[in-house]
């Protein structure tokens, strides 16, 4: 009960020696997300004429990290309140500044998601995250973190085992993670018994549906699924499981673009998802590029409502044998539908290692899988790439997360002009 209590008390304190900012901000992110609200065209132009930039933000181009990095250098240290910093894993790593100002608006936004999914300030957590903080803030904030490095069966023990024992009530994390707890789980039922969880919330990976089902069976409550990136925050979570994904109205213009026209898509097509950071009051954050690609669900008064999913990473763009683009939405059930014939679906990436080669990695004995289920995936995915297509099933141990920690689901290794 006393480590529940720090928790609110130390953010209450916050918010006093900041003359009641977060508490404003938190509410301003309550209001304009509950009721969802559009932006004000004014407010936008506004933004956009601070830094020069043409006040249509439509008629702005898309902006990239190398133009981040060029407005981070006429930024004054003494400015900065802090640094968000991207993992890298798709490139390379990037930090952004931000004001105290921005700082405060970050954590209310965050603080606001957290409760719409079921968590409470003081709650004792678990985190699933690539690096660990100091005990001291681990302690202060709740908070236990699980580094995923190692998700052998051993260690996905020890990891049930604390959510017991330490009386978790929310999981947070990589859902390629919650989903090995969760065929743990349904593995040995008994380990069920004394669970408290009644919330998870899923982030950083793609989230397919047949793992999304699995493990919110296993552990029977609350499952949303959060999109978030380290240069902006927080930019949608669903409001239900396997909803849609409701925009951030506060502090964050999120846009799904043409690739090629850099026009917004139209209800239920899918494109590159950039975002005006009106909130960042040190370097303009102006149609920035994320490089992920989602699915437009709902417009309203001419701005995106919702998302239908969030597909992943363009980089990791899959191409066929003919060069096209492939969706990973196409290529899952190819997967995942033949594996579920034998049971829960093992852990697995698709790669594409060369032009018209591809691996299906498993997590898994060769044992394990029938010939026919095996041949089954090369027949499906060889529909969608293409019969000249030289695809590949390899078994293995682990699938080795990325320096970030995630396990991308899929991903694209050709060497570049290959």
């Amino acid at each position: 009960m006393a480590n529940a209590l720090l928790p609110r008390l130390l953010y209450r304190g916050f918010d006093l020696v900041n003359k009641g900012e977060l508490g404003r901000y938190y509410r301003a992110a309550s209001d304009r997300n509950r009721q969802h609200l559009p932006f004000a065209r004014a407010e936008l132009e506004a933004y956009a004429r601070r830094w020069g930039f043409d006040p249509v933000l439509e008629h702005n181009p898309l902006m990239d990290k190398a133009a981040i990095r060029r407005w981070t250098e006429k930024v004054s240290p003494g400015d900065v309140h802090g640094w968000a910093y991207t993992g890298g894993s798709s490139g390379e790593p990037l930090r952004v500044p931000y004001s105290k100002q921005r700082g405060l608006m970050r954590t209310a936004t965050f603080t606001y998601f957290n409760e719409a999914a079921g968590y409470q300030l003081g709650d004792p957590f678990f985190l699933i995250r690539a690096k660990s903080r100091s005990p001291l803030m681990k302690y202060l904030r709740n908070e236990h973190i699980f580094l995923p490095g190692d998700i052998s069966a051993p260690r996905i023990r020890e990891f049930v085992e604390a959510l017991r024992d330490k009386k978790i009530k929310v999981l947070m994390g990589y859902p390629s993670v919650m989903y090995e707890v969760a065929l743990y789980l349904e593995q040995h039922p008994s380990e069920k018994e004394g669970l408290q969880v009644r919330s998870l919330i899923s982030i950083s990976e793609p989230l397919e549906p047949v793992k999304r089902d699995v493990i919110h069976q296993a552990f029977g409550c609350a499952f949303v699924d959060r999109y978030s990136n380290e240069e902006v925050g927080l930019m949608a979570q669903q409001a239900a499981f396997g909803g849609e994904y409701y925009v951030n109205k506060f502090g964050v213009y999120v846009e799904v673009v043409d690739p090629t026209t850099s026009r917004p898509v139209a209800e239920g097509e899918q494109g590159r998802v950039v975002v005006t950071d009106i909130g960042n009051d040190l370097i303009p954050i102006i149609r920035y590029d994320t490089g992920d690609l989602a699915t437009a669900a709902c417009y309203r008064e001419g701005q995106l409502l919702t998302l239908r999913e969030v597909v992943g990473r363009v980089s990791e763009q899959i191409v066929s044998v003919a060069g096209n683009s492939v969706s990973p939405l196409m290529l899952g059930p190819y997967i995942y539908k033949p594996l579920l014939q034998q049971g829960p679906v093992y852990q697995y990436q698709f790669a594409q290692t060369g032009a018209g080669q591809y691996e299906v990695r498993l997590k898994a004995g060769r044992q394990d899988i029938a010939d026919a289920v095996i041949q089954e995936i090369i027949d499906g995915l060889t529909q969608v790439l293409g019969h000249q297509a030289a695809i590949k099933v390899v078994f293995c141990d682990d699938i080795p997360p990325q320096p970030s920690g995630k396990r991308p689901i899929y991903k694209n290794e050709m060497v570049t002009g290959a």
